[in-house]
């Protein structure tokens, strides 16, 4: 799934991982990284998988077949990196890159094209 389409590069896709509030032993403060992004990927995920499941249809399982077959369904980052700890970093570009992977969700399309198949 990079450029040599032969092997897989990650991530896959993104969401924003940035000023998420979140409650710890009664106070509030703003959290950072994959601890806020993943859940978000997780619960559109359970979204879709309630429509398919209302739909008569399984759960999505194994997302990345799908979601390299229709890169349109996701919002395409191409601007920006991912700079820090000394280093430059990686850039985003259209496509699939190593910063955003192919992006970041755009539910009611991902939603389409998985109500879309059996």
């Amino acid at each position: 799934y990079n450029n040599s389409q032969t092997v897989r590069g990650y991530p896959d896709i993104s969401a924003n991982g940035a000023n998420y509030v979140v409650a710890v032993d009664g106070e509030l403060s703003l959290v950072y990284g994959t601890s806020a992004s993943s859940p978000v990927v997780g619960s559109i995920i359970t979204l879709i998988n309630e429509q398919r499941i209302a739909a008569n249809k399984t759960a999505v399982g194994f997302l990345n077949p799908v979601l390299y077959a229709n890169p349109t369904a996701l919002n395409d980052i191409v601007s920006g990196g991912n700079e820090g700890c000394g280093t430059a970093g990686f850039t985003a570009v259209a496509g699939w890159d190593p910063v955003t992977g192919l992006g970041t969700p755009d539910y009611e399309k991902l939603l389409a094209v998985f109500l879309a198949l059996a």
